[in-house]
């Protein structure tokens, strides 16, 4: 249990870099912007393509892939579903419906996800953390922008989901699943260049969370009473709620804990952004990814530490 602790603890210190940057004016607001788009554009779509490309292409690893997949698409799914009921029992404003319901739905399996399942899970956890993603990526800017807009009366056409969704995240995702199901080798200097910029990936997604955890005011978090529910919701009823039906299924229990561990995380970091290009309540966005970040503090080793006896570690 010590172990697990210090694991997540020493990933979410690196956080604390970030927060004290941007005290001090090294790193001001401004700069989450620019390394965020270096972190979704540059790091991580070349760790994506390195940790695919270093993988196996075995029977146990193509099922442990295909398992991940249809797994994180049903718990997206059936996130989107619960999280619709939810905002209505909620009594939360019919403007702002899609927005709680984008981010009862959407985890921060990248930013967070991504450092934390090597922490907990090793380098295996985090390759299935990747595939995981993937899958959350191509979600995000189709059905996620969705659910964000539904209470506007602007709706999407087919020719904006298509452009929402030709990104390079998702690209570099279909090139990494690509290479990794045809087995295609990459050469040493360009597989040592994706390695060693992907490297940066788990360290600046946490510098930058402390970047936005500095700016965020707490008081005004605190003064909206619709929030506590939104932070149960996604931190404790619906991981719980999928681990408990999925846990009926046949599937490998080590894709159902990384699951489950995905969507665990609080509230993904990319919805604020979403909701701000579409028009929509950003700032409620940003209220929900601060509280359930520094909330997630408690809730994520509690989390960890229940899987890990799940698998009998």
């Amino acid at each position: 249990m010590i172990v697990i602790f210090a694991k997540i603890f020493s990933v979410f210190s690196i956080s604390l870099i970030g927060y004290a940057a941007n005290r001090i004016k090294w790193l001001p607001i401004e700069s989450a912007k620019y390394l965020s788009m270096l972190l979704i554009n540059i790091a991580s779509p070349c760790l994506v393509i390195y940790s695919m490309s270093q993988q196996k292409l075995d029977p146990e690893t193509v099922a442990s892939v295909i398992q991940t997949a249809v797994l994180m698409l049903a718990a997206m799914s059936a996130a989107a579903v619960f999280s619709w009921f939810a905002v209505r029992v909620m009594k939360a404003p019919a403007a702002d419906r899609g927005v709680y319901q984008a981010a009862l739905t959407l985890t921060n399996c990248g930013f967070m996800g991504y450092p934390l399942a090597l922490a907990v899970f090793g380098e295996k956890g985090l390759f299935l953390m990747i595939i995981a993603n993937a899958v959350f990526t191509l979600f995000v800017y189709s059905i996620g922008v969705l659910m964000l807009i539904s209470g506007k009366e602007e709706k999407l056409t087919p020719k904006t989901v298509l452009k929402s969704m030709v990104s390079i995240p998702v690209v570099a995702s279909v090139i990494g699943l690509v290479i990794f199901a045809f087995g295609i080798p990459l050469p040493p200097l360009l597989a040592g260049f994706l390695n060693t910029v992907g490297g940066i990936t788990i360290p600046l997604s946490m510098i930058i969370i402390g970047i936005q955890l500095a700016e965020s005011r707490i008081g005004d978090v605190l003064s909206n009473k619709q929030l506590y529910g939104t932070v149960v919701l996604r931190l404790a009823v619906i991981p719980v709620l999928l681990f408990g039906i999925f846990s009926l299924l046949p599937v490998n229990s080590f894709v159902l804990c990384i699951v489950i561990f995905a969507m665990s995380m609080p509230s993904a970091a990319v919805t604020p952004v979403l909701s701000e290009i579409h028009e929509v309540n950003a700032k409620l966005a940003a209220q929900i990814v601060f509280i359930t970040t520094m909330m997630s503090l408690g809730s994520i080793p509690v989390a960890a530490l229940l899987l890990h006896l799940y698998l009998g570690v």
